[in-house]
């Protein structure tokens, strides 16, 4: 498979012709019906009193069915996951253009045409949320500098140009002219916008920093398989897992046994920042990213200290937890190191609040007494920057801070 890395690196995406082979592509269909239909049954049963009998089927702007749910993939549906999903040519992709050659899944899903039309359909965004990530010059230099930790997949299994895209927007901040036509109207047209045009199996693979639109979502037939690959995930269900082939499970096997290991590296980064150990630190993020650049450690320990304040909110639950991060706290994000509540639990209450202590700074240094907003970021107004890395925010300034 030939990948041009250069091409990904500067324009933000990659589109991949017959991704799918034609030969393949009818009982790709088939699988994903049969799944659709399995959700719409989930759906119906679990609508809320005033919803309508489909429930989010016929609310939702764009229904999509979340492969790794209990019930969806048996022996009849496994080919959408040995086909796509753990193929050879798929990982081999995500290899090539990750900033670590052993890409795992981070989830499957199925974007689906809605009801009725949505004019406009998600508006421009970034896939971008500074509450729980970083302001998005530490998350351009950090890209630039290393390469993604993520890469998102758009595989329509039929003719599909509902995505459009700003080549290179996910390499800078949103220029003057972009971002009054995204405060006019975020549906609207953009200056620099392109549509992405696939055909029926064709595959885009793009940065999720990238300035992009889900255009317009109309009745007209839709089943785009949507997902990602990253250097580390999680999986809480793997129920699945017999109904794959041996070489498959394995696979999926390789993924979660990873995930434990990356885990277990950021335990042990928090345990190396209670204990003031330099080298241990550095040790970790090695592990956690081998390779890793200047600004790729900032990334991470700005990710280690939403680590910590999750786990201070979770440790005192009488403190009121702020509007920005509302929501956030009980979630799990494991691109961002981020491994959900109980994680949190290999720490003392003691360790956690030695952690806060620590990376109490960064969080105060991220964030302005005045509410900010940007468009094309995912979330409300925050006090938390959007794009501005402040000065002394850095890996190297954390850790001399443990010596003052």
């Amino acid at each position: 498979m030939k990948v041009d890395r250069d091409q990904f690196m500067d324009q933000g995406y990659l589109i991949f012709r017959n991704l799918i082979p034609p030969d393949r592509l009818e009982a790709m269909r088939a699988s994903c019906e049969t799944m659709l239909e399995r959700q719409k049954v989930n759906w119906a049963r679990e609508r809320g009193p005033d919803a309508p009998p489909g429930g989010e089927y016929e609310t939702s702007r764009q229904p999509r069915v979340m492969m790794m749910r209990p019930g969806l993939i048996d022996t009849e549906t496994a080919n959408v996951v040995e086909d796509f999903w753990v193929a050879d040519e798929t990982l081999e992709i995500a290899s090539q253009l990750l900033c670590n050659p052993e890409p795992c899944i981070t989830e499957m899903m199925m974007m689906c045409n809605p009801v009725r039309d949505w004019p406009g359909g998600t508006g421009w965004h970034r896939d971008v949320h500074v509450v729980d990530m970083a302001p998005l010059d530490a998350l351009q230099a950090d890209v630039v500098e290393n390469g993604p930790r993520y890469t998102q997949w758009n595989v329509p299994l039929y003719d599909d140009s509902v995505l459009w895209a700003i080549p290179g927007s996910h390499r800078r901040r949103s220029t003057a002219q972009e971002r009054a036509e995204l405060l006019e109207n975020r549906a609207g047209p953009v200056t620099g916008g392109m549509p992405v045009e696939l055909n029926a199996g064709d595959g885009v693979v793009y940065i999720n920093f990238l300035n992009h639109t889900g255009s317009n979502y109309t009745t007209k037939q839709r089943r785009t398989l949507h997902g990602g690959h990253a250097i580390y995930g999680t999986y809480p269900e793997l129920g699945f897992l017999e109904c794959l082939a041996p070489w498959a499970r394995e696979r999926f096997e390789s993924f979660a046994a990873r995930g434990e290991r990356m885990k277990d590296a950021t335990e042990a980064a928090l345990r190396a920042v209670i204990a003031k150990d330099e080298a241990g630190y550095r040790a970790a993020l090695e592990t956690l990213q081998p390779g890793v650049g200047p600004h790729g450690r900032t990334t991470l320990t700005i990710y280690l200290s939403k680590v910590a304040l999750q786990m201070r909110f979770l440790r005192n639950p009488e403190l009121r937890v702020p509007d920005d991060i509302h929501g956030w706290v009980e979630s799990e994000h494991p691109i961002t190191l981020n491994w959900g509540p109980d994680f949190t639990t290999r720490f003392k209450d003691e360790e956690a609040a030695t952690l806060w202590s620590r990376f109490k700074g960064i969080d105060a240094a991220l964030q302005s007494d005045e509410e900010m907003f940007e468009p094309a970021f995912q979330g409300r107004p925050m006090h938390y920057f959007f794009n501005e890395l402040p000065a002394g925010v850095d890996a190297e300034s954390f850790i001399a801070s443990w010596h003052r």
